[in-house]
């Protein structure tokens, strides 16, 4: 277990909608993965979007388990290297992150309220920045210099 933990607002809601969350992980997955083949440029590997999906959906849910039950994530060392053999990285997190709420509000519907969608979010974001804070850093350095360029 890491020494961070969420809200605690942000892990009831997320122990009160896991259930749905995970009965419905199937068609997350697939959700994800057609918006993630959406945003896929011509440079990266056919069928990424489907491992990116898959790998990302379940330390979502991996995460928002852990955080639900004890506020914090257990140590994901090996999923970061898991991330590095797969080859996803910060675009892929950013991608998966933007995506994340309009594909639980598609595939859930009124069955998630926004707050409990956007305590999903912060489940994501909590667990990406525990697991690879490097590539969250970079993340906000490259839209600093963008709002600067």
């Amino acid at each position: 277990m890491t020494g961070k933990i969420i809200a605690e607002d942000v892990r009831l809601r997320l122990a009160q909608s896991l259930p749905i969350v995970e009965r419905h992980r199937a068609a997350i997955t697939q959700e994800m993965e057609e918006r993630l083949q959406q945003l896929e440029g011509a440079d990266e590997a056919f069928g990424q979007a489907e491992v990116t999906a898959l790998v990302l959906v379940e330390l979502l849910i991996d995460g928002a388990s852990d955080l639900a039950a004890f506020g914090g994530t257990r140590a994901l060392a090996a999923k970061a290297v898991e991330h590095r053999r797969l080859d996803i990285d910060g675009r892929h997190y950013s991608r998966f992150g933007l995506a994340l709420a309009p594909v639980l509000r598609k595939v859930l519907g009124i069955a998630l309220p926004p707050k409990f969608a956007s305590a999903w979010c912060d489940a994501f974001w909590f667990a990406i920045a525990e697991m690879a804070p490097d590539e969250i850093d970079q993340h906000r350095h490259a839209r600093i210099g963008r709002a600067r360029g």
